[in-house]
């Protein structure tokens, strides 16, 4: 003997007097509804626009020297690729980080002041964000180098080799909005 089905409501889900009321009140609302979405999606872009911004107008304005390649973008034009001294990982590697499984990890570099007073370098790498002092926020990327965001300068066509041509003779600096989070945002070049 086989057991009966279950016997199953007639009512429809449709018909529920809850599923009803809950398309009325939509039905009633529609303006507002796409109005807030509309409002949200706006507000998403001007926080995407805003934090960025924020830095460059409340940073900390430091110089690092880098060492630029002059390739080309076929959309944006000539740009300038920067590397730093503190890209790449140290032989000894991070404390924190765990040398078989680092790509995506954060790092953060502590800076101290060079010589000149003007630039400024990295004095220790750590998975820990620093209680004091200036350092940056990096992340370790599938090359195995520390990215923080500041790593590619746009130009006017044909003046790439004119930025090379200082990194070689050591005259070119990077001037970053550095802010009390670790976050960078490059302002521009300078050759001296």
């Amino acid at each position: 003997m086989t057991n009966p089905l279950p016997e199953q409501s007639n009512v429809s889900t449709a018909d529920s007097p809850e599923m009803n009321s809950g398309i009325e009140w939509i039905k009633g609302r529609e303006w507002l509804i796409l109005l807030v979405g509309i409002a949200f999606q706006f507000i998403v872009l001007v926080a995407m626009i805003q934090m960025p911004l924020q830095t460059l107008r409340t940073g900390d304005k430091i110089l690092f020297r880098v060492v630029p390649v002059d390739p080309r973008d076929l959309l944006r034009g000539d740009y300038v690729v920067l590397n730093y001294e503190f890209s790449r990982i140290p032989p000894y590697g991070i404390p924190g980080v765990d040398p078989n499984d680092q790509q995506g990890k954060t790092v953060f570099v502590t800076l101290e002041p060079e010589e000149d007073g003007k630039h400024w370098r990295a004095s220790q790498f750590s998975a820990l964000e620093p209680s004091v002092g200036k350092f940056i926020r990096g992340q370790i990327s599938e090359r195995n180098l520390i990215e923080f965001g500041i790593e590619a300068y746009f130009v006017q066509e044909g003046e790439g080799p004119k930025y090379e041509k200082a990194a070689r003779m050591q005259n070119l600096s990077a001037e970053v909005a550095l802010d009390e989070n670790g976050s960078a945002v490059l302002r521009q070049l300078v050759i001296e």
